[in-house]
């Protein structure tokens, strides 16, 4: 029921109305032709149902309309972009959200486009949208850049890649126990194992059995590749 003693609006408080009704529609456009004109492929991820909206790049880019990627639901969507050997990026995302509280999470893949057969690479990240009720993380907020071959930054971008895996490697060499990272440090000199066992004065099965942790921690298959992150991490 209306107020009776309510005062009616002026015509100038009408004219102000307008205006600033006229200012938001001016924002909301600037901002929609920012969100969708960005070079970048900007959407929201729901952990549970896939992605509930993206901007016009990742449309173009991809091939996908929204309402196709809605329809598609849960992963469906991200498996048919993303290259058979990067399948496992969004579920690491997904789990990094649902077990940790970090904030940021990254990754490179590789992602075509539906009416194309060639993959590109994209750069992308991650981060806490909406939660729920609980305060659990519901949706993530990603943004993904593709690693064009017409840059004109190509040595950076290497160089970036390089220090970038060079940080992660260090981060697993920190992983390692004093005693996994001093035979580490004997493996890369080039010591086998009865070397080092008579070294450090400890038998051939326990170096063996460092030597197996050790692999299983930096996940490397053969000592080529061990010794190689080692490297890389500024070890040996």
């Amino acid at each position: 029921m209306p107020d009776d003693n309510q005062t009616p609006p002026t015509p100038q408080s009408m004219h102000e109305m307008e205006k600033e009704l006229e200012l938001l529609r001016q924002k909301c456009a600037f901002l929609e032709r920012v969100i969708h004109g960005v070079p970048a492929n900007i959407y929201v991820s729901d952990l549970e149902k896939g992605v509930v909206w993206c901007n016009k790049t990742n449309e173009e880019s991809l091939g996908y309309p929204l309402e196709e990627i809605r329809k598609m639901e849960g992963m469906a969507y991200m498996q048919a972009i993303l290259h058979p050997d990067d399948q496992q990026v969004p579920g690491e995302s997904v789990d990094h959200y649902q077990n940790f509280s970090g904030a940021e999470f990254g990754g490179v893949f590789r992602a075509k486009h539906k009416d194309e057969q060639e993959y590109k690479w994209y750069i992308g990240w991650a981060k806490a949208f909406a939660r729920n009720d609980e305060g659990t993380v519901k949706e993530l907020l990603c943004v993904d850049v593709a690693m064009s071959p017409h840059m004109n930054t190509e040595e950076q971008l290497v160089q970036a890649l390089k220090d970038n895996l060079r940080l992660k490697n260090k981060l697993l060499i920190k992983s390692l126990r004093k005693r996994e990272i001093e035979i580490l440090s004997l493996i890369c000199k080039g010591y086998s194992t009865k070397s080092i066992a008579k070294k450090l004065f400890i038998s051939e099965n326990t170096v063996s059995t460092h030597r197996r942790n050790i692999q299983q921690k930096l996940g490397t298959a053969n000592v080529a590749e061990l010794v190689n992150l080692a490297s890389e991490a500024g070890l040996g």
